[in-house]
């Protein structure tokens, strides 16, 4: 059931009614002529054989006000990069598309030459895929509104697409970013990295530093980690980007030092997200697909360096002492509330599983502070914003625009 809470920071935009899709879909068509949408997915070969991105391609296919898809995908090597071409041509049934092989022999040049100059190179994540398509986009002189969204999704629908465009395109709301939000839940609640460590985590942030504003943003999203988003190109090439798992806590970062508050909103997507769902440790997944674990330490530690980039290292090594330790008291807090949360609604709940979820958060977040004195706040291929690379590296642009592959 949805509610209409607002936020005093951040305008939410609530899922009350069934509208018609049809009919909002084509109410955009007439304004992409003037400002075109491009989908950027970010994407693993491993889910071209898998059941969600099918079915998400089949139904972008059907959604007019997309001009472009763009897969930026790594994992792969030349045979799966031409079965990937057949793949999107097949389920993308001639919506013009294009793939960027991020681990390809062209972009593996392109990432070089950056290591060369002295910027991160090549490094395997969601970030730098993300990056890469904007980049892409920005090298062709892309001028429009730029959406992007996970590729697991099992429960896919393009009306997705439509609620997260309609707030950037509509001529009377004038928005420029926009993070989707909805519930993790099916017989139990998931999403545990966020209710378990971010949540908490934001929270014991603000009981240590105060109520800084940066923190005040980041506390009024009600799903800071989704990976649902869009946002004008104009705003999205000057973001900074880390190549890992922090992306969606820097994109809040960025949205909101380059954006005044009323020119960003979240928008309640309206339906149960199935996604696949990470193990709690390194078993039973491969080498490029890191467990739970692994990817909440590398979201924590951006965290961390967002709230804290600004302070000495020392202040920044007994601020993050401080927080930890708060941390644990917060997390407590958490789990009992969303005990309550399941016991309410006859959900399943194991109370040892997410307490040893708890455990492990705290584990990672003591190894981040231990290896503080000699790694400092480092975010792991922090990426320049696509200007600013295409600046100290004559040529760069022409490069990457040159490094996709049709789909046709």
């Amino acid at each position: 059931m949805a509610d209409f809470y607002q936020h005093a920071r951040v305008p939410t935009l609530h899922h009350l009614a069934h509208a018609d899709s049809a009919e909002r879909e084509q109410e955009m068509l007439a304004w992409a002529e003037q400002k075109p949408v491009a989908l950027l997915l970010p994407a693993l070969y491993a889910e071209c054989e898998r059941p969600a991105l099918p079915r998400i391609l089949e139904e972008v296919s059907q959604a007019c006000h997309i001009s472009e898809v763009v897969l930026s995908m790594n994992g792969m090597n030349a045979a799966e990069h031409d079965r990937a071409l057949l793949f999107c041509r097949q389920n993308l049934k001639g919506k013009r598309a294009h793939i960027l092989w991020n681990d390809g022999p062209r972009l593996s040049q392109v990432y070089q030459r950056m290591a060369d100059a002295g910027l991160p190179g090549a490094h395997a994540g969601k970030g730098s895929n993300i990056w890469l398509g904007i980049a892409w986009l920005k090298a062709r002189g892309f001028k429009g509104v730029v959406v992007s969204h996970d590729t697991d999704i099992l429960n896919y629908s393009r009306d997705l697409l439509w609620r997260l465009c309609y707030p950037l395109l509509h001529p009377r709301m004038g928005y420029r970013f926009a993070k989707g939000y909805y519930s993790r839940v099916s017989d139990r609640l998931f999403g545990r990295v966020t209710r378990l460590l971010i949540f908490p985590l934001i929270q014991a942030c603000r009981d240590v530093l105060g109520a800084k504003p940066l923190i005040e943003h980041l506390d009024s999203y009600r799903y800071p980690l989704s990976g649902e988003f869009a946002a004008d190109m104009d705003a999205l090439q000057d973001f900074s980007l880390p190549g890992g798992w922090g992306l969606e806590i820097a994109l809040l970062c960025e949205a909101f030092r380059h954006l005044p508050g009323e020119h960003q909103c979240q928008v309640d997507l309206g339906f149960h997200f199935e996604h696949r769902h990470r193990s709690l440790s390194h078993e039973e997944v491969g080498v490029n697909e890191p467990g739970l674990i692994t990817a909440a330490a590398d979201v924590a530690r951006c965290l961390a360096f967002q709230v804290l980039r600004e302070s000495e290292p020392r202040s920044a090594e007994s601020f993050m002492s401080l927080i930890i330790e708060r941390y644990r008291s917060r997390a407590q807090e958490w789990l009992s509330r969303y005990e309550h949360v399941a016991l309410l609604n006859g959900l399943r709940h194991d109370a040892e599983e997410e307490g040893a979820a708890v455990t492990a958060f705290g584990q990672a977040l003591d190894r981040l502070l231990k290896n503080l004195p000699t790694d400092g706040l480092r975010v792991p291929a922090l990426r320049e914003t696509p200007a600013k690379t295409f600046a100290q590296i004559p040529g760069l642009a022409e490069e990457i625009a040159g490094g996709a592959t049709e789909v046709c």
